[in-house]
């Protein structure tokens, strides 16, 4: 969905597994089981040269980014790095929260799309990161409920939103 965004907006999509990914392959994280040890911290590096890029970018160069925000003081902190990156571009920002009901979340683990971006598959870990909940979005954010919406369909909505920012 974020890529539909991107194509359609033309901005430039920062997606998290645009981040993790290369740190998942290169040790062997495949979205099922445990992470290794030292995921989140390669990552973390990854995270902090792409914000270097981004704040580096012209300025008539838009950002999306996407992440799975878990209600955690760290995931509430990631968020407010994004939002703060966009201040000091001088960008507007417009966040987007989405939900999706736990059983569809579960239905989707086996698409195959999902295996190849590395994306977390294995439905134990899942339920794991459900029972913490998502972070609460800020109250300038869009909600939508993608449980019943394809890709299509929640892109649309989206740049309708964000037309209606600009």
């Amino acid at each position: 969905m974020g890529a539909l965004v991107a194509q359609r907006t033309g901005a430039a999509l920062i997606d998290n597994h645009l981040i993790n990914d290369p740190v998942f392959t290169a040790l062997g994280v495949n979205g099922m089981g445990s992470l290794h040890p030292q995921a989140i911290p390669f990552a973390g590096r990854v995270r902090e040269i792409v914000h270097e890029a981004v704040l580096a970018a012209p300025a008539e160069t838009s950002h999306i980014f996407t992440n799975w925000l878990i209600d955690t003081a760290e995931d509430a902190a990631a968020a407010q790095v994004i939002r703060g990156l966009a201040t000091t571009r001088d960008a507007s920002f417009h966040p987007v929260w989405l939900h999706c009901e736990p059983e569809e979340i579960r239905r989707r683990l086996t698409l195959p799309d999902r295996a190849v971006r590395n994306k977390l598959r294995d439905p134990s870990k899942v339920d794991d990161v459900l029972t913490k909940g998502t972070a609460p979005a800020p109250p300038d954010a869009l909600l939508l409920d993608t449980t019943d919406l394809d890709a299509t369909e929640s892109a649309d909505r989206i740049v309708a939103w964000l037309d209606g920012h600009h």
